[in-house]
């Protein structure tokens, strides 16, 4: 009976240091207020219910973001974990840098040399 409750007291422990491991991930936070709101944002291919003005992202592994929206071009930034001095980080550390979501339109323009 003592070596089965031994049993169970070692996978409890080994559980609680698994669980308690993976909750010390560090995050970092990206602004999307730079994002117009007719764009739906995709964190690593889900959608984002409506334009966060931020997101929490893991710092130990990599993200993909990628902006669609109608009338604009899409575009697509990969965030790579790197180390810095202060610690695990993503780069881009800002996506609003990074961010050059174009208007498409309809209209055409022509220039006539004469």
């Amino acid at each position: 009976m003592a070596t089965r409750f031994d049993a169970s007291i070692r996978a409890c422990a080994i559980a609680f240091a698994l669980f308690a491991t993976g909750g010390c991930a560090h995050t970092q936070a990206y602004p999307l207020d730079c994002v117009p709101r007719g764009v739906t944002v995709y964190l690593d291919k889900a959608p984002l219910d409506g334009v966060p003005d931020s997101i929490d992202l893991r710092t130990d592994r990599p993200h993909v973001l990628f902006f669609k929206g109608e009338g604009y071009e899409s575009m697509m930034v990969v965030l790579e974990p790197e180390e810095t001095a202060d610690g695990p980080a993503l780069s881009p550390r800002e996506v609003c840098s990074e961010f050059n979501l174009v208007k498409r339109s309809r209209k055409l323009e022509i220039e006539v040399e004469e």
